[in-house]
């Protein structure tokens, strides 16, 4: 299967949120403090959004987000799964200011840099 077949298949999934989605297609990065949510080890050694924040504990995150409530926050990870979740239950904590990408990697390195990550 071509690259671009699976990247025509992957585009169709849609993980469902109470955050906000974002397109890849018309989102600008630099308006949103950029947050990654998978698993610290994960997110260290797989490629990763340049500049992207790792925060994968809900403790954490929400303390984050309201230091930065006025500032719209970006939820990623793999495949948007995640975000999608995290995304969620931030939304029932009362923030108002989040929005998740619901893309894999594979594709949203079409749109901007990604960084590699560490070999362990």
């Amino acid at each position: 299967m071509s690259k671009d077949v699976l990247k025509n298949i992957l585009k169709k999934q849609s993980h469902q949120s109470k955050a906000t989605k974002v397109s890849l297609e018309n989102i600008n990065f630099s308006d949103y403090l950029l947050v990654d949510v998978r698993e610290k080890q994960i997110f260290q050694t797989t490629p990763r959004i340049k500049g992207a924040k790792n925060i994968c504990n809900l403790e954490e995150l929400e303390k984050f987000c309201s230091k930065h409530s006025e500032e719209k926050i970006l939820l990623t990870c793999n495949g948007g799964l995640e975000a999608a979740k995290f995304g969620t239950l931030l939304v029932e904590k009362g923030f108002k200011n989040i929005f998740y990408l619901d893309e894999y990697l594979m594709i949203a390195q079409d749109y901007i840099e990604l960084e590699e990550g560490e070999v362990l």
